[in-house]
Order: C-alpha cells, then sequence, then structure tokens
C-alpha cells in the first residue's frame, strides 16, 4: 500500500509566470526576425464546426491550413 502523504497544498506550477509575461512582452516589442516561425502558432479546435484551426499570437494571423511541415513540402 502507497504510503499516504500528509495534507499539504499544491505547490504552485506557474511560479515564474510574470517573468514570462514580461520576457514574452520584451521579445513581442522587438522582433528578432520578419515573418513568424512554426513554433509560434497554436492549434485550436473551432467550436461550431469541431475542426482544427491554427492560431499565431504573434501576428494575430488564424488559418485552417496547417503551418507546420510547410518547410518539409516539395
Amino acid at each position: 500500500q502507497a504510503r499516504k502523504e500528509p495534507e499539504e497544498p499544491p505547490a504552485p506550477i506557474y511560479l515564474n509566470i510574470q517573468e514570462l509575461r514580461e520576457e514574452a512582452a520584451a521579445a513581442g516589442s522587438a522582433p528578432e526576425e520578419p515573418g513568424s516561425s512554426v513554433s509560434d502558432w497554436e492549434t485550436h479546435t473551432d467550436t461550431d464546426s469541431g475542426h482544427l484551426f491554427y492560431y499565431n499570437p504573434v501576428t494575430g494571423e488564424t488559418t485552417w491550413d496547417c503551418p507546420f511541415g510547410q518547410a518539409e513540402d516539395g
């Protein structure tokens, strides 16, 4: 049987969330290169249709077409 530990509140996961927000804001105000990188894209599900779409918070762009793997296409 597993030994039950004394009840303790869980440690916060995002200890450095404010620091991360500041870094993101600083990076957003001084873009290193024009355009967007693949890592900027987020995958979301459209609530009406249930289909996946892609959102880039850096540029504010949304698209139905997958931005991942564009470099691999011939």
